[in-house]
């Protein structure tokens, strides 16, 4: 839980004070917006920025699903054949670079 704290204070401090720059995390970043966000809706901000920080809830909130599910399902496959499922990841790789895939441009 430390190391989680650490994260999370990690991106608030960024989401906070460098907002302008890259975020250095993926998921953490984007649960820390949302909680970011549902305080501010909490809090009982009305105008604009609880407008906006409600839009972002909803658009990122189906990342955050989408994430849990395939997390849920890697633990799953994890149970059901330990050995097994790290054969699909290896498989998807190398049809990853045998696969061609045309750009819109017909290249």
């Amino acid at each position: 839980m430390t190391l989680v704290s650490a994260m999370a204070v990690q991106n608030a401090l960024h989401r906070v004070y460098l907002s302008k720059s890259p975020p250095s995390t993926l998921m953490t970043g984007t649960t820390t917006q949302i909680m970011l966000d549902l305080a501010e809706i909490v809090a009982g901000e009305k105008g604009e920025s609880a407008a906006q920080a409600y839009s972002r809830v909803k658009k990122m909130i189906v990342a955050v699903i989408a994430f849990a599910l395939g997390c849920a399902c890697a633990a799953l496959a994890t149970v059901v054949s330990p050995v097994w499922c790290f054969f699909i990841p290896a498989v998807l790789s190398v049809f990853s670079f045998v696969a061609r895939i045309e750009s819109p441009e017909g290249g």
